[in-house]
């Protein structure tokens, strides 16, 4: 049985190693470089910076007996951080990826086939199965499975000749988010590890330093609200940082001239409305969808509904057989 998955972030990754588990031959794209989704991660001066989600939470045994069994253990630590302002359930922490969170997707790719660098622009269904092609229209092979594991809107726009899926993804509604990484140029004694805000402009500031592994000092990640966020989605990325830079600065009385070392656009951070179901699959199509915005807006949430995917798709090919 030959997938191919399309998003290398943890509910792809999470589909993709179920199935290869179960004798699949599993190819996964991404755009990116590497894997993990909104769990990425950049390298900065012989470290790491996680500019996606800071960490994981774990409300689940199921999850959490996944994560043991699957991701190395070297690649997965407790982080347990100090926290300052009103903690919303899904912003607790329970484990970060070491030296990097997308160290856990990585762990998650022994022996699938992964193709980086690769958007996938287009689909189109044949009598052996769906074609994919890249955004330079070159024919990339066809796979009798496809899942498609990008957010909502990006899912949309692949699955437009699929009404069946297609409609019920027009009521997800998704968030963006400004992040900004940004070197304190020293100490800040007063800062604890994760701040969260009721604050116009800036929803929460993570030490990214703190957690083991990153290999940096002094570095931290500002998270803009979500709706400051919508009203500059727009901007260029010098002018969101240098207004992140200044809220920064006087949110954790900086003054030792801090530095912004670069800035993030994530266009579908979050969910705002979930489809409200665990995944999208048609057995007459062979032909599924998957992601956090099926259930919420948690790292959880992606893989519960990875993993639910894979378990449909393996029901219907071994009905197929027997």
């Amino acid at each position: 049985m030959k997938v191919a998955v399309i998003g290398a972030g943890l509910a792809g990754l999470t589909a993709a190693r179920q199935l290869k588990s179960a004798g699949a031959e599993v190819t996964v794209f991404d755009k990116s470089k590497g894997t993990g989704g909104r769990l990425s991660s950049r390298s900065f001066a012989g470290g790491w910076v996680d500019h996606g989600a800071p960490y994981l939470t774990v409300s689940g045994e199921e999850f959490a007996g996944f994560l043991d069994q699957n991701v190395a253990e070297t690649a997965i630590r407790k982080w347990a951080p100090l926290y300052s302002g009103v903690v919303r359930a899904d912003e607790h922490s329970d484990f970060i990826g070491v030296p990097r969170n997308s160290a856990l997707t990585r762990s998650l790719l022994d022996g699938v086939v992964f193709q980086p660098s690769t958007r996938i622009a287009r689909i189109e269904a044949a009598e052996d199965g769906w074609r994919l092609f890249n955004d330079g229209e070159s024919l990339l092979g066809v796979w009798p499975y496809l899942i498609i594991a990008v957010p909502a809107p990006q899912a949309l726009s692949l699955l437009r000749e699929q009404p069946l899926l297609a409609e019920p993804i027009r009521k997800v509604a998704m968030e963006p988010c400004w992040v900004a990484a940004i070197h304190s140029g020293a100490e800040l004694s007063n800062q604890p590890d994760v701040a969260v805000y009721e604050h116009p402009v800036v929803r929460r500031i993570v030490h990214n330093s703190a957690k083991p592994g990153r290999q940096n000092e002094n570095i931290y990640l500002v998270q803009a609200s979500k709706n400051w966020s919508e009203t500059y989605l727009e901007e260029t990325t010098e002018s969101v940082g240098e207004k992140l830079l200044q809220y920064f600065c006087e949110l954790t009385s900086a003054g030792a001239d801090p530095e912004l070392l670069f800035v993030h656009r994530w266009r579908y951070a979050f969910t705002e409305t979930a489809l409200g179901q665990a995944c999208l699959w048609d057995n007459n199509l062979q032909l599924g969808a998957c992601g956090d915005w099926c259930l919420g807006r948690t790292v959880e949430d992606a893989w519960r509904s990875g993993s639910e995917l894979a378990a449909q798709l393996l029901k219907h090919a071994e009905e197929k057989t027997s």
